[in-house]
């Protein structure tokens, strides 16, 4: 256990840790945008809005977690599939949520999703580092 939590505070994972917030941030950007944009501006259903957005975050999250954050050189198939099983799964909690906040809870949708986003980034940096992009 002692080398686990020692292994987390190392430089190098304090280095990916901040790349990956940095990385998070931009795909974060983008996805907040997307559901903004789409759901006030284009008329669409808060759920189509996140869903495009989550899609379009994965797609930017995922390159520069492989190629900057963890600068991973294993298997590009093999990653992109775990990474978009996890996308996946993160789409369904983040939309049952979403719905669950919104239309249960009466909390506006912007609210809802910033609360979802909060949730998935905890557990997503471990998931990646330990699984998706490990070297």
């Amino acid at each position: 256990m002692y080398n686990y939590i020692r292994s987390c505070l190392s430089f190098g994972t304090l280095r990916q840790f901040y790349r990956y917030i940095i990385s998070g941030v931009l795909s974060a950007a983008i996805e907040y945008l997307f559901i903004i944009v789409l759901t006030e501006y284009m008329g669409l259903w808060y759920i189509a809005s996140n869903t495009i957005g989550m899609t379009g975050g994965f797609c930017l999250g995922f390159f520069l977690n492989r190629y900057w954050s963890f600068k991973s050189n294993k298997s590009f198939v093999h990653q992109f599939f775990l990474y978009g099983t996890l996308f996946l799964i993160n789409l369904i909690l983040s939309n049952a949520l979403l719905y669950f906040l919104t239309n249960i809870v009466h909390i506006k949708y912007t609210i809802s999703k910033l609360f979802a986003m909060g949730l998935i980034v905890m557990w997503n940096f471990i998931i990646y580092k330990k699984l998706i992009f490990k070297y």
